[in-house]
């Protein structure tokens, strides 16, 4: 019980601003105060989400605490149960009857077995390092070795048979393996804490970031109405900021805070955002937020702001992290001359990063920003040392993962036959499906459909491929291809069937749908009859009513009928109502506020003001609900990344609309 406890505390641990993937974790309640002062308790668990719909490492959603009240409850039996198992172990070990199976008691009272087992031997070993036996370790049998047995099956609801096995010799050293891993994980996160504490102390611009500060308390009379009245980001913004300061659980609060400095640093108030930097108290996340303050820095335009702010990063890694995007988010504004000097920066400061495979990475992204540039003889040039430092490393995985950022960047800069000819030596399948996807999206912007279905065929793992081809059909629909668009729809639905995991397959359904959407929301030369286009979004209905996840499910239903809108549709009135329904499904405000907010984001970057005030309208009203105070500083940030990016849709924009 110890052992699962510990597996589930670590969960928390592995945040999500310093791990990708999905976290999930549960734990006992400690008393904290709501957003509006008042005493709460801050028993949370996770599932996955808030984010955009498909982002596997989006941020997670809280479950109210009703819903692990049951978990709670049993833990406790379980745990209660637990103590009292090792002190049976103790009497029993001790004065406890023999088992009329075994041999008769020697003259010292303890029932032994004179045949020695190197199989028991190791199992009275493991019972020992998980703290179920404490009697001798002597390979016998004897009434303390089999209480033990009997104990550690109860508390992992085994049937207690109190025998060894070689299922039992299995199943302990499975857990073996599992305490040496979280100790060794244990270890590893005291090292980059330590590691990232010094790099701060040792910066004269950072050091003054992880001082002690006093214990912020939420005003408890406040009043958020005008807020949520007549909205703006400055009030959302210390909203935010309050209802962080009543969150009990210091990474949970280091959370919220990481999302309202980036808000903070969107809206131009980079003193703000330097500020609730220095309030986390994880000096790991401190180093991430100063590469996030950078990156909205640019993202709001202000980039000479966002220079400044990365040039301060102590560490080499993050550093560059901030320069390469940056670079990239020049390159989107039409920065061109700017986004060379700051790739420059970037490949200047590489000889600090230790770590040759994440060189290759860094230069392979400057590579594509100097193509875009227009520097292409520079990134040619960049491109051949990364791959020659590629296939300079130790290992075939190593040189995988090195030639896989190499021949991305030759897809996105449309090299597709050197990106497919290197990917021969990429030996790894997760390396070569980016490239291919890349490849086959590029073939079909090209013309060449043939090529394009070929190169998707590649890709063994088939949500990738689905995936894929909605992107294929999207292009040929682009070039006015629509038989060709619609063929690829067919082959890509048909991929869908055989997607085993019902994530997978949701996220693969959804893109394919909106790639009809896309094809019958067409305009110019290349739109489509109205017959055409009804047939064509009642398609992408049905397909989307096959969709398990609740929130990606009334998240596209949104995109279609806002689409349906634009085109005067007839059947946007019966969309909108399926996706209200879908909506109603959601667990959780905060989840439906940062579906509305995204897609607020979304219709604001193409230009459809209406519907995208409309969503923010509907995700500030769900808003209003939230008294949860990790929750609502989370919204209340992420409503106010939104309203910039309604105000000026080009702020903000810190990567490629979906």
């Amino acid at each position: 019980e110890a052992l699962q406890f510990g597996v589930v505390d670590l969960g928390v641990n592995r945040h999500p601003r310093l791990v990708s993937g999905n976290a999930a974790a549960v734990h006992p309640p400690t008393m904290r105060t709501s957003s509006t002062g008042r005493a709460e308790s801050d028993n949370v668990g996770y599932d996955s989400g808030p984010g955009p719909p498909g982002f596997q490492g989006a941020p997670l959603k809280p479950i109210r605490t009703e819903m692990n009240a049951g978990y709670l409850t049993a833990f406790r039996r379980r745990f209660g149960a637990a103590i009292f198992a090792a002190i049976v172990v103790i009497v029993l070990g001790h004065t406890g009857p023999a088992a009329a199976a075994f041999p008769a008691e020697g003259d010292d009272g303890a029932v032994k077995s004179a045949r020695f087992s190197a199989s028991l031997l190791s199992i009275q070993q493991s019972l020992t390092k998980l703290g179920f036996y404490l009697g001798p370790e002597d390979g016998r049998m004897n009434r303390q070795t089999e209480a033990a047995i009997r104990i550690y099956q109860r508390a992992n609801g085994i049937e207690p048979t109190g025998r060894v096995s070689r299922e039992l010799a299995d199943q302990l050293d499975y857990a073996i393996g599992v305490r040496r891993l979280l100790h060794q994980l244990d270890v590893a996160r005291a090292e980059s804490i330590k590691d990232a504490r010094n790099k701060l102390l040792n910066h004269p611009a950072t050091r003054d970031l992880i001082k002690p500060s006093g214990v912020d308390v939420a005003d408890p009379t406040r009043d958020a109405s005008q807020c949520f009245d007549k909205p703006t980001a400055l009030c959302l913004l210390k909203e935010a900021v309050e209802s962080a300061k009543a969150i009990g659980r210091a990474e949970m609060r280091d959370w919220a805070l990481g999302e309202i400095l980036i808000a903070q640093a969107r809206a131009g108030l980079g003193e703000a955002a330097m500020q609730t930097a220095a309030k986390i108290r994880d000096p790991r996340l401190i180093i991430v937020a100063l590469r996030d303050i950078a990156e909205a820095q640019a993202a709001g335009g202000q980039a000479a702001s966002a220079l400044e702010a990365a040039e301060i990063i102590p560490d080499p890694e993050k550093k560059s992290e901030a320069l390469a995007a940056i670079a990239e988010i020049q390159i989107r504004r039409g920065d061109g001359a700017d986004a060379k000097i700051t790739v420059g920066r970037l490949l200047s400061g590489m000889g600090k990063i230790t770590d040759q495979l994440k060189r290759i990475a860094f230069r392979a992204r400057a590579a594509v920003i100097y193509a875009r540039a227009g520097e292409r003889k520079t990134a040619e040039e960049e491109l051949t040392r990364a791959e020659l430092a590629a296939r300079d490393l130790p290992q075939d995985v190593n040189m995988s993962a090195g030639l896989r950022h190499v021949a991305s960047a030759l897809a996105s800069i449309e090299e597709i036959k050197r990106a497919l000819d290197m990917l021969n030596a990429v030996s790894q399948p997760s390396d070569r499906i980016p490239v291919l996807m890349s490849a086959a999206e590029a073939h079909a912007r090209a013309g060449d459909a043939a090529a394009a279905l070929a190169t998707a065929e590649t890709i063994e793992n088939v949500r990738y491929r689905a995936v894929a081809l909605g992107r294929i059909a999207v292009a040929h629909a682009d070039a006015g291809r629509n038989a060709d668009a619609d063929a690829t729809i067919e082959i890509a639905l048909a991929a869908i069937d055989r997607i085993d995991r019902p994530y997978a397959r949701s996220y693969a359904i959804s893109r394919i749908a909106l790639a009809m959407v896309r094809i019958a929301a067409a305009t110019g030369p290349h739109a489509i009859s109205d017959e055409a286009r009804a047939r064509s979004y009642k398609r992408a209905i049905d397909a989307v009513m096959r969709i398990e996840d609740r929130r990606l499910k009334a998240h596209t239903l949104w995109l279609i009928a806002s689409s349906q809108r634009v085109r005067e549709d007839s059947g946007w009135r019966s969309t909108e109502e399926l996706a209200e329904l879908a909506t109603d499904e959601i667990i959780g405000a905060l989840s439906r506020v940062w579906m509305f907010a995204e897609l607020a984001e979304g219709h604001a970057l193409d230009g459809e003001n209406d519907a995208a005030w409309r969503s923010f309208s509907r995700g500030l009203s769900f808003a209003a609900d939230i008294d949860n105070s990790w929750s609502r500083a989370r919204t209340m940030a992420k409503l106010a990344a939104t309203l910039i990016r309604l105000v000026d849709p080009g702020r903000g924009r810190s990567s490629e609309p979906n």
